[in-house]
């Protein structure tokens, strides 16, 4: 089941400016999905667009197969925006129950609601105290308290833990993992990558308003070269590897061949076979999250 699906999805603002130009993109059931891209690329857009927030200009945007203008859908959904704004007069316990009564909950439910989003989120102990005093980390753990809240379905995070000390950070991984194995599903957009590569199922690049690269880490990873392990390397065999690319350096009784590419890799191996050496071991690098990144955001003719 595709929990959000655009088709040909674009907004355009007065002036011309294109925002979002025909993205089309997939985010199935029970999975977390991680939207990155730079400033300006169009995250914040999308997001607005799949809670019809705004209106597209081009295409359409379903959540549950069911267009996202849709109230119906809205009771499924989950949202913590980049900049979270709570009622500053209430008390954090107080938030809590004025948001669980708009969810329809009953009032003798409300109270036990509200504590119980208060000790997952790490706020048991400042319940009680005014929003108005709250930390801007302890305003971000609230804030996801209330995403929570209606125990979605669906939850839209925009920079969850942009506020957050390393600490926090875990600890709200830790609650999206958690959710992620309920079943449920996650659109986290964040300018952290680790914490998409920690927690994210697929991952698209977003890039001025187009998809540059979407799936998995391991399906837009690819290899980097290779380091191959050879014990007790002689002499001749390391003059035969001279004339290759490759990188040679002694650990120990231990050779490391570092190769740069497929071509290099090959011709390395066919002077060791042809020499009878033993290879050890074949390690293969594979790109990072980051790597991916600024390799799909890469400007033309930038260095």
């Amino acid at each position: 089941m595709s929990v959000i699906r655009t088709e040909n999805l674009g907004k355009t603002y007065k002036g011309g400016a294109a925002a979002l130009a025909g993205l089309d993109l997939e985010v199935h059931s029970g999975e977390a999905f991680g939207f990155l891209g730079p400033n300006g690329a169009g995250k914040s857009t999308t997001i607005q667009l799949l809670l019809h927030l705004i209106r597209p200009s081009t295409g359409a945007a379903f959540l549950f197969d069911r267009p996202a203008a849709c109230a119906q859908v809205r009771r499924k959904l989950g949202y913590l925006p980049e900049t979270v704004s709570l009622h500053d007069y209430y008390s954090g316990q107080g938030v809590l129950e004025f948001y669980a009564g708009l969810l329809g909950g009953e009032p003798r439910d409300r109270s036990r609601q509200a504590a119980e989003m208060l000790e997952r989120v790490g706020l048991a102990n400042a319940g009680g105290q005014r929003v108005s005093q709250y930390s801007k980390g302890m305003l971000q753990r609230l804030g996801l308290a209330q995403a929570l809240l209606n125990d979605p379905d669906l939850l839209i995070l925009d920079e969850p833990t942009s506020n957050l000390d390393p600490v926090a950070r875990r600890d709200i991984r830790d609650i999206l993992l958690e959710f992620k194995t309920g079943g449920k599903t996650i659109f986290l957009c964040s300018h952290i990558l680790s914490e998409v590569e920690s927690v994210c199922d697929r991952v698209a690049i977003l890039q001025q308003g187009r998809l540059s690269k979407t799936g998995t880490l391991e399906e837009l990873s690819r290899a980097e070269g290779c380091r191959i392990m050879v014990r007790n390397l002689p002499p001749e065999v390391m003059e035969a590897l001279a004339p290759s690319a490759a990188r040679v350096t002694l650990e120990g009784a231990q050779a490391v061949i570092e190769c740069g590419d497929d071509a290099v890799r090959g011709e390395v191996e066919r002077v060791l076979r042809g020499c009878g050496a033993e290879i050890e071991r074949i390690e293969t690098r594979t790109q990072s999250l980051e790597e991916i990144f600024f390799s799909a955001v890469k400007r033309e003719g930038a260095p």
